[in-house]
């Protein structure tokens, strides 16, 4: 099966929010919320992320920042924004999805995600860690 499908399947029959998949195999699977799931595994196991696959529920610009700079080859998501899109696109990694939007929206659906916010004029990933390890230390 190819990692892309297994990480999909993988997701769905087991309610999760994140998983990444390589060699036919799962390496990484969570259900946290928000883009802890991402964040926590490109940190932890950034070298897992090349030639990877990865399924999630929701991809924003932040999350595709880490997805792009981990390398891997493709990915899965059940709602992308119009920008982390393009980005993933434009990055050659190939792009499945089942509903794309202008902007990920945040839980309670009346502002933008604060991770989009923060990561809105960011252009590398050093700066995005440092934003969201400042913001995880806020809330």
């Amino acid at each position: 099966m190819e990692n892309k499908t297994l990480a999909k399947i993988y997701l769905k029959k087991n309610n999760l929010n994140f998983v990444l998949a390589r060699d036919n195999r799962i390496l990484i699977e969570s259900n946290g919320r928000g883009i802890k799931p991402i964040f926590d595994a490109y940190r932890n196991h950034k070298k897992d992320f090349k030639d990877a696959s990865v399924a999630d529920k929701v991809i924003g610009k932040a999350a595709s920042m880490f997805l792009i700079e981990g390398k891997i080859k493709s990915l899965y998501t059940d709602l992308i924004s119009d920008e982390a899109y393009e980005l993933l696109l434009e990055n050659g990694i190939e792009v499945e999805y089942e509903k794309k939007v202008p902007m990920i929206l945040n839980r309670t659906g009346d502002d933008v995600c604060p991770m989009e916010k923060l990561s809105s004029n960011l252009n590398s990933v050093e700066e995005l860690i440092l934003k969201i390890e400042e913001f995880f230390k806020n809330i």
